[in-house]
């Protein structure tokens, strides 16, 4: 009840003075402040409050009517128009809105303006002209183009201020600010101050842009105070000067009708300019703020993360390199700024590299992955699993990429050691039936070496049953360990040694004709011949061997080639054993 007083009584005030000083041969008032009283009112109060404050606005502007303001019949519907546009404009405002009232974005700001100046007074001056053309003979189209141009640009001029100064952005700022910045609103507002009376406290020079310099460096420095302050300055400067006869409008040869109107558009105009400029600063100043939170959780994410983090341009220079870096490869982030990367990847993994890049440059929605090797700053290496994506400009093309980068030494070297483990006879530490049958297969799928593919040769030591059953388990798995050693020091490096199972050994020769093969499993076998190990007591055994070998034939499939080399190995053994022989 207390706001609907107190509104109405200024929204009387605000009438009755529009309708005394700027109301001239009988027409409508030029400048009507009454309506951005009402409208930043309710946009200021809670819904519920809006009934009352608009009843009691709508008496008092009639008493101001029927005082003040054309007199008759159209004394009542005007004021009820006039309230009725203020409430629709607040309504739609807020509908459109509904946090309106900070002013502090262009999306807020330019939905004021295009309800508030345009779409609103557009539609109440229609039923006012109609009023004031048929209660006082005003021609129509000039009623309606002083009552919009009245109504209009009251709003958008007196209701910023107004709605801001309510809601108490003003008396936050200035509790908010310190020492400083008071002498600074101080200085740029007195700068205003002096701007102001120059400009409206003289009749000869139109010096109308002069306010603008101090008004829009204030709105830089304060923000939405300094943009509200200033427009308070110049209205309360300007308009009183105006009214007295003094200031720029003055100088137009034109009745005062036409000269308020000027005023009122040069003040909606500086509305349109310092109320964007502020809210654009404003969203600036916020989205500037966001970043900094941002960074600086970026960064303590960036120095606690045992990963790499790296930012490279399109040419692979590194851009950015996460402190993690000196942790894992010994490098400063300055000694590999401005610097290629690739130079730091070992050469057997670059093209994977440069795969998996230019995969992220191409699909910029996609995340490459790469796991390769890393030439740290001691020599050393270190294999990494780095997850690759594209960076884009403002136009979407891709400009760079931004990598995850987690050392995965640790874990490769337990994959190796699984596959190791699962490719592997435990026993003899040579490779198992598995890792025989694929390295068979290759082999058979690969391109001749100067016609030659390779042979297999199958091994089996004669009588090994006889040699656990007499010295036992222990010494038989000594004796296998003893020939794989044997196979081992007979052989080329590159050269599978394979334990198939019990006694039976394997041996792919890869580009290795039948002769040369023969000779290498002769070597093994009289090798073999003169091995001997020691039991628990002692005593000394020994073990014969006996091989069969097979020549490898373009396309011939690993199981006949298997078949092949066990005829010869049976062939040996019936021949009476210790002996090699090679496929019929």
């Amino acid at each position: 009840m207390r706001d609907a007083v107190t509104t109405a009584i200024a929204y009387f005030a605000c009438a009755s003075a529009s309708l005394l000083l700027t109301r001239f041969d009988g027409g409508v008032a030029i400048v009507w402040l009454a309506g951005a009283v009402l409208f930043a009112k309710l946009c200021a109060a809670p819904r519920r409050q809006w009934t009352g404050i608009t009843l009691a606005c709508g008496a008092t502007g009639v008493l101001a009517s029927q005082l003040f303001g054309i007199h008759g019949w159209v004394a009542v519907p005007l004021p009820f128009i006039c309230v009725a546009e203020a409430y629709a404009a607040a309504w739609l405002v807020k509908r459109t809105y509904p946090r309106f009232g900070r002013f502090q974005s262009v999306p807020e700001v330019a939905s004021f303006l295009v309800i508030g100046g345009v779409a609103v007074p557009v539609v109440t001056a229609l039923l006012a002209a109609w009023s004031i053309h048929h209660g006082r003979d005003i021609p129509y189209w000039t009623a309606w183009r002083d009552w919009y141009a009245g109504h209009a640009l009251g709003i958008v001029a007196f209701a910023p201020p107004l709605l801001l100064t309510l809601r108490g952005q003003t008396r936050q700022w200035i509790s908010a600010a310190d020492g400083n910045r008071f002498a600074e609103a101080v200085i740029l507002l007195g700068l205003v101050v002096a701007a102001s009376l120059v400009t409206f406290g003289q009749d000869d020079i139109p010096l109308v842009i002069l306010p603008f310099m101090p008004m829009i460096a204030a709105t830089l420095r304060l923000g939405r105070f300094g943009a509200i302050a200033s427009i308070l300055i110049l209205l309360c400067i300007a308009l009183p000067f105006s009214l007295a006869g003094h200031g720029p409008t003055t100088l137009l040869h034109v009745s005062m009708a036409v000269k308020l109107q000027v005023l009122q558009i040069y003040f909606a105009s500086i509305v349109m300019i310092l109320l964007p400029l502020a809210a654009e600063l404003r969203a600036r100043r916020r989205l500037l703020d966001r970043m900094h939170a941002a960074e600086a959780l970026h960064r303590l994410v960036l120095d606690r993360t045992s990963d790499i983090v790296m930012r490279l341009g399109i040419d692979g220079t590194l851009r950015y390199a996460s402190p993690s870096v000196e942790r894992v490869w010994g490098y400063r982030p300055d000694e590999l700024t401005g610097r290629k990367m690739f130079h730091l990847v070992s050469p057997e993994d670059l093209p994977a590299v440069l795969d998996a890049r230019r995969r992220a440059l191409a699909g910029p929605e996609e995340t490459a992955i790469a796991e390769y090797r890393v030439i740290c700053k001691g020599g050393g290496m270190v294999w990494v699993e780095s997850h690759m994506r594209a960076t884009l400009d403002e136009h979407g093309n891709a400009m760079g990429t931004v990598s995850i980068v987690r050392e995965v030494t640790g874990r490769r070297k337990l994959m190796e050691d699984l596959t190791q483990q699962a490719m592997t006879d435990p026993l003899t530490g040579a490779y198992n039936r598995r890792a025989f049958d694929a390295a068979l297969r290759a082999l058979l799928a690969s391109v001749p070496t100067d016609g030659v593919l390779g042979c297999i040769a199958v091994f089996d030591l004669d009588h090994f049953k006889s040699v656990n059953d007499r010295y036992g388990h222990a010494a038989g798995d000594v004796m296998l360990q003893r020939f794989a050693g044997v196979l081992r020091a007979s052989v080329r490096d590159g050269d599978l040694i394979a334990r198939l199972g019990g006694e039976e050994f394997a041996v792919v020769l890869g580009g290795m004709a039948a002769d040369q093969a023969r000779l290498v499993c002769e070597r093994i076998r009289k090798r073999q011949e003169r091995a001997e190990v020691l039991d628990a007591a002692g005593n000394a055994i020994r073990a014969t061997v006996s091989v069969g070998i097979a020549p490898l034939v373009p396309g011939q499939d690993a199981e006949q080639a298997m078949k092949t080399a066990d005829a010869a190995l049976y062939r040996a053994k019936n021949a009476g054993r210790n002996r090699s022989e090679d496929a019929a």
